[in-house]
């Protein structure tokens, strides 16, 4: 009975975080421009290490602000494109910044036409990837103003601006064989008096109903830990937080050891990698909330006094969470792979390289999956039959444990004495049924991570109508209320209800026999409805697996009491 609670326990917690997942998702608003003004970063203490060229150490000489100008948007838009065997990028002239990122290998499958995948989700009149604004050396918003363009090399642009004696120079280097470009920033400083640039940089995000951008989030990674805020959960404190929290929810800063921060997905990463990481900060911006939000990069500020120059250095990956290209490329970008906690991420990693080891056999993820769970069963039988053996010998047990309760229901003391007696001649513990599925726990889980997580199963056919392991499959739709007919999970449910059969019961209460037999089957069955099918074939096959390993178990001789129930009975009454 105590398995059985607890495996309830669980079952009805991942209902409830699924549904709210589910929910949380399908409630995202419209995108919308955003409003109102954006905030500037608050400078931070200067006295860190700096990069300052043509310059020699000097006292610190004042800073002299000047007065804002307003952002100068006049002048005709240039657009430079670059194309490559793994992207197509397009660089505007209207602030420096980058206005389009599509991958030439991945597809939306869900879209008509089956376009590319587009990583850049600004709008027409937002800001764009990698704008710089400056605002903090007092001559405007650069981050929409006009730049000179010019071409050195096929795969390098340069953005040249001059205002009020200070010159910007944005140069971007594209990576023909990676996902990859260096943005170098210089600032000069050809005015009367010092400034001091942060170089922030930005990378802005919208809310999106599409498959591959429903959970796109702002993400920083930071000594060793991975913070992240969806998109759709900006600008407001959560169910929690509005509970607890006496004021309007602050935007994040991050300060000091920044690797990489921007912006990810499932199965995408967006990431800006700074050159001196100790001094970098981000910061997860605000500017309608649930619907446009920026990651904010920026460093200390650098003290540049007049006829010198200063120069940041940013890589940026744009592409697939693959492995492989996450590690060459550095800084833990590998890190953004969700592999659970961090004591499960060694478990999902070999169930990762199993899954595609698998696949290099057999060529289909569907039949990898189906292998895996196999092996999975037969690592775990040991574990699995000696929780059925122990749920079998407490179902032997019922009748005598019922007579006991009848007989002493108003002692419960001298009750739990006489069950104890039982189950210690019996030999049986009455835990046992209950370690077996803690033991397992972790690698259920960490299954799941590896199903979830695994950008190979992305829009990964099985057979038939199933063209998507990652995604939930439809059969067909009900016209007229839009409702997708889908076999896995209700084959899925259909299966615990054999499995139930076949399992003892470890409890005599009809009422207890009874939920297990059909609210379980059916709650499983609502909250795998949504899951990608991937994870629901995993979990149908090893319902079968199950049900003919209970199948076996129960046709082979029962387990050999201590004391027979006759001469159990008979003592029990004296």
């Amino acid at each position: 009975m105590i398995d059985r609670n607890l495996f309830l326990a669980l079952a009805l917690s991942l209902l409830v975080l699924s549904l709210w997942s589910y929910f949380q998702g399908s409630s995202v608003p419209t995108p919308a421009p955003p409003s109102g003004a954006e905030e500037t970063l608050p400078a931070q203490t200067p006295g860190a290490e700096k990069r300052v060229e043509n310059t020699t150490p000097s006292p610190p000489i004042p800073v002299t602000k000047r007065p804002e100008a307003a952002p100068e948007v006049e002048g005709p838009e240039q657009l430079v494109e670059i194309e490559t065997p793994l992207y197509r990028a397009a660089v505007s002239s209207r602030g420096a910044e980058l206005q389009r990122w599509e991958l030439a290998e991945f597809f939306d499958a869900s879209a008509p036409g089956h376009p590319r995948v587009v990583m850049t989700t600004a709008q027409p009149g937002d800001v764009g990837a990698l704008a710089t604004r400056f605002e903090e050396l007092g001559v405007g918003d650069w981050s929409k103003a006009p730049f000179s363009v010019s071409r050195p090399e096929a795969r390098t642009i340069v953005f040249e601006r001059t205002h009020s004696g200070i010159s910007v120079r944005k140069t971007f280097v594209f990576d023909p064989e990676n996902y990859l470009l260096t943005l170098r920033v210089q600032v000069s400083n050809a005015a009367t008096a010092a400034i001091s640039p942060v170089f922030e940089t930005l990378w802005p995000e919208r809310a999106s109903t599409e498959r591959d951008f429903s959970d796109y989030a702002l993400v920083a990674f930071q000594d060793g830990s991975l913070h992240k805020q969806l998109v759709s959960a900006t600008g407001s404190a959560g169910f929690f937080g509005s509970l607890f929290s006496n004021g309007p929810p602050q935007d994040p800063v991050y300060e000091g050891n920044i690797e990489w921060a921007g912006a990810d997905t499932r199965y995408f990463l967006a990431a800006m990698l700074p050159d001196l990481p100790r001094e970098a900060s981000a910061r997860f911006v605000t500017l309608a909330a649930g619907q446009a939000a920026q990651t904010r990069l920026s460093f200390q500020p650098v003290a540049i006094p007049p006829g010198q120059s200063a120069e940041r250095e940013i890589r940026v990956y744009i592409g697939p969470k693959q492995t492989a290209l996450l590690e060459a490329a550095g800084s833990d970008l590998d890190r953004s792979i969700d592999l659970g906690y961090s004591w499960m991420a060694p478990l999902t990693k070999l169930f990762i390289w199993l899954l595609r080891a698998l696949y290099a056999l057999i060529p289909n993820y569907g039949v990898a999956i189906i292998l895996l769970t196999i092996l999975v069963r037969v690592v775990t039988a040991p574990l699995t039959t000696r929780q059925m053996t122990s749920m079998k010998r407490m179902q032997a047990l019922q009748p005598r444990i019922k007579a006991l309760q009848e007989k002493y229901a108003d002692d419960r003391q001298k009750q739990s004495e006489e069950m104890m007696k039982i189950y210690r001649e019996s030999g049986v513990n009455p835990l046992g049924g209950c370690l077996p599925i803690l033991l397992q726990f972790p690698v259920f889980v960490g299954l799941y991570y590896a199903l979830q997580s695994s950008i190979e199963l992305r829009q990964a056919p099985f057979f038939g109508w199933i063209h998507d392991l990652s995604a939930p499959e439809a059969l067909f739709t009900i016209p007229g209320i839009d409702l997708p007919v889908r076999l896995l999970p209700l084959i899925m449910g259909a299966s615990m209800v054999l499995q139930q059969k076949l399992s003892p019961q470890p409890t005599a209460d009809p009422a207890q026999q009874r939920m297990m037999m059909t609210i379980m089957p059916v709650m499983f069955t609502v909250l795998f409805y949504q899951f990608p099918s991937g994870l629901v074939l995993y979990w149908l096959v090893s319902n079968l697996l199950a049900s003919g390993h209970q199948y076996w178990l129960t046709r082979s001789p029962s387990p050999a009491a201590a004391v027979s129930p006759t001469a159990a009975r008979e003592r029990d009454k004296r």
